[in-house]
């Protein structure tokens, strides 16, 4: 008999929901490779490279992703809300999954798997005009078509050491 695969039921976050997205970027933000014409050549976000050991589950069941959310986080700030409770606002916006088309069959999915409300990293900056939160989120899914390159995975000696 086969074993089923757990379903992860969707992380529920209290507080307020701020409507956001993330920006394109290319494949290689710094190589003057890119051609700033072609348009097809752009992603919201890409796996992070590197390891992080303080992620529990990271390399098995959780990955870190980096990019940009658009978000007016000076105007919010004002409000009196704090970048974490900023970044928990578009978290719970970007894991709800997209509106489903007139007459569709199937559930959609969250665009970048389940997002948890804890960041790795969070700093407001503005980038080419625009008011952005640089982020480095964790989410549940290896592999995203959304996302440049994939998630890692790690050595089963490495993760025996960690435990």
């Amino acid at each position: 008999m086969t074993s089923r695969r757990k379903r992860r039921e969707p992380i529920i976050i209290e507080g307020p929901e701020f409507r956001c997205h993330f920006l394109e970027m290319n494949q290689y933000p710094s190589l003057k490779m890119n051609d700033p014409d072609a348009d097809d050549g752009k992603k919201p976000v890409r796996f992070h490279g590197s390891n992080f050991w303080n992620v529990r589950g990271f390399g098995t069941n959780r990955w870190v992703l980096g990019g940009y959310i658009v978000v007016d986080w000076e105007r919010l700030a004002t409000e009196g809300y704090t970048n974490e409770e900023i970044f928990k606002g578009c978290v719970k916006f970007l894991n709800k999954p997209p509106e489903r088309k007139r007459f569709q069959k199937r559930i959609k999915r969250p665009l970048f798997g389940n997002l948890e409300p804890v960041p790795v990293k969070v700093n407001p900056r503005i980038k080419n005009g625009t008011k952005v939160l640089e982020v480095l989120i964790v989410t549940d899914k290896r592999k995203l078509k959304t996302a440049w390159g994939e998630g890692q995975a790690v050595p089963i000696k490495a993760r025996k050491r960690l435990v």
